[in-house]
């Protein structure tokens, strides 16, 4: 047997920090990577006509460049602003909210605004797949906060008492309510949907 000490074999570096802020940069203008493409490459991202519908085949990872690129377009979809908040979600929220704060305050006249919230939160988490605890926690600061400030601070302001303390104290109210009755909602949610 022969000693094969005397080979080398070479490994690439991982790319720098820079490297991939470069590359998610390209990546998400649409320019594409500068790095040239090897065949696994090639084939990797190749669509494959199986009996007239095409299909994207991916083989496995055999080295850590598509990987890391994978994982870099996988974080930028992560970290868009229209994934971490949506708006819409936020304003169907609002008046699903406001909804629960009027009949709340209208069947129980004492804490029943933040009872509907609780309800209605509890609801939404309950038929939501998806966690929205920004978009949640917005709309029911801003109901509640619009809710107090019919209810308490304007009757405050005009007989000339602390209006300010009454509307932050509501605010505060609805917006642990909503977040609660949300939790709560996500957690049922977990428990009837997991697997056994």
């Amino acid at each position: 047997m022969s000693d094969r000490s005397d080979e080398l074999t070479t490994s690439r570096d991982p790319p720098s920090t820079e490297e991939l802020l470069e590359e998610t940069d390209r990546l998400l203008a649409g320019e594409g990577s500068s790095r040239p493409t090897d065949a696994a490459d090639a084939e990797r991202t190749a669509s494959e006509t199986e009996g007239g519908v095409e299909t994207d085949v991916e083989p496995p990872d055999t080295d850590g460049e598509a990987g890391s690129r994978s994982r870099l377009r996988t974080a930028a979809r992560r970290l868009s602003p229209t994934t971490q908040f949506s708006p819409r979600a936020a304003l169907a929220l609002a008046l699903v909210l406001a909804v629960g704060l009027f009949v709340g305050g209208s069947v129980l006249p004492i804490a029943g605004h933040v009872l509907g919230l609780l309800a209605v939160a509890f609801v939404v988490g309950l038929v939501t797949a998806k966690r929205r605890y920004l978009e949640v926690g917005l709309a029911g600061g801003s109901v509640g906060a619009i809710g107090a400030f019919f209810d308490y601070a304007v009757t405050a302001f005009l007989v000339g008492g602390s209006g300010s303390r009454a509307l932050a104290v509501g605010t505060a109210a609805s917006l642990l309510a909503v977040l609660v009755g949300y939790y709560f909602g996500r957690d049922l949610r977990a428990g009837l949907t997991r697997e056994i």
